[in-house]
């Protein structure tokens, strides 16, 4: 995807280099976060913005209410995890929609970051929650993470803990983001439901329903704070769905434009003939 292409640019506000990670006597996970600019922008550029490019004709956005800023302190963004490319949305979330503006890093399953361990140059750090020792450490870890830092830190979760079907439900969330809200103090939260169709092009659209974003009402009411996340969690993806299906993309404002399939490439020629007249859309 070009540059031209981006609703917003992917520059960091007042970018510093990144504050020192929990260390010294706090829990660490098995594998902690090895945050890296240069490898993180490499990353980016060559895996999540390349492969979007490629295998998407479209990545679509609908925001309620405003957009998370530092200024409101530290984020934890919780999304649905339905498919493999949610993880190269989440950098779309973190650059283009969110403007690089916080300190992002991400929760992520310990075998899976065994496996591709380059995600710790982004921020990612392991939980295993297999363990009970373990996801206790890395939830102390991960609110250790959001009360620091220079500038205010962004945490990405996926508190269904692995890939689901998206329409599955009751949607089913653990409760380590509950015991990370309630170590972490005064935190925003920000819902965000992403969804994958093919709806008439050859490659399928992608749509992020990002907000609105709010305080836990009792940080320390675990049990009240994870029914309101899997509520509104659950609440934002209906929605996203409902909007997605019912093809209403006056709701959705175009982010991020791939490829030209073959499908426009071919309706771009019957333009040229008369009497043809192929349909347009933005």
């Amino acid at each position: 995807m070009g540059p031209d292409a981006e609703m917003n640019t992917t520059t960091q506000e007042g970018a510093r280099a990144p504050a020192p990670l929990p260390t010294g006597d706090e829990p660490r996970p098995a594998i902690p976060a090895a945050k890296n600019p240069i490898l993180d922008e490499l990353l980016y550029r060559c895996f999540a913005r390349w492969s979007l490019w490629r295998y998407f004709d479209r990545v679509w956005l609908q925001s309620h209410g405003p957009l998370p800023h530092p200024r409101n302190g530290p984020l934890i963004v919780y999304m649905n995890h339905s498919s493999w490319w949610d993880g190269y949305l989440m950098y779309v979330i973190h650059r283009v929609v969110l403007r690089g503006r916080f300190d992002a890093h991400l929760l992520m399953e310990e075998k899976q970051l065994r496996r591709y361990r380059f995600f710790r140059w982004s921020g990612a750090f392991s939980v295993n929650r297999d363990d009970p020792e373990d996801a206790r450490r890395s939830q102390a870890y991960a609110a250790a993470l959001l009360r620091g830092g220079r500038r205010p830190r962004l945490l990405f979760i996926f508190p269904q803990g692995k890939i689901v079907p998206n329409d599955r439900r009751p949607l089913v969330t653990y409760p380590g983001i509950a015991r990370i809200i309630a170590q972490a103090g005064d935190v925003n939260l920000c819902p965000v439901a992403l969804r994958y169709e093919l709806l008439g092009r050859q490659f399928p659209e992608a749509f992020i329903r990002i907000g609105p974003s709010y305080r836990a009402a009792n940080p320390s009411d675990l049990e009240g704070v994870l029914a309101d996340i899997t509520r509104r969690l659950t609440d934002a993806c209906d929605a996203l769905r409902d909007d997605v299906l019912a093809l209403r993309y006056e709701r959705f404002q175009p982010l991020l434009r791939g490829r030209r399939g073959i499908d426009e490439l071919f309706d771009s020629v019957l333009r040229l003939l008369p009497g043809q007249s192929p349909p347009r859309r933005t």
